[in-house]
């Protein structure tokens, strides 16, 4: 199994909400970043470079963040209250 060394941090403001990416490059030279969006529930997105990475990931977690909550919204579930997310 790779290990994985933390690279950069940055934060992504999405509807006012504040979402933290951690971004990782493995052993095998893979670069990837990864939000906690909440329990047990991450985004993750691989890329060949830091940059692209980044903006690879900062591209996708609105629209993951907008099909969580539309499913949580159909299935009933009460909304998170917004904030800072780890």
């Amino acid at each position: 199994m790779d290990e994985e060394t933390l690279l950069q941090t940055s934060e992504l403001e999405v509807n006012g909400e504040l979402f933290h990416i951690k971004i990782f490059c493995s052993t095998g030279g893979r670069f990837f970043a990864k939000t906690c969006l909440g329990e047990d529930d991450f985004i993750i997105t691989d890329g060949p470079s830091l940059p692209e990475t980044l903006k690879k990931h900062e591209a996708l977690l609105p629209l993951a963040i907008g099909s969580r909550e539309l499913t949580q919204s159909y299935l009933g579930y009460p909304r998170r209250p917004k904030g800072r997310r780890p």
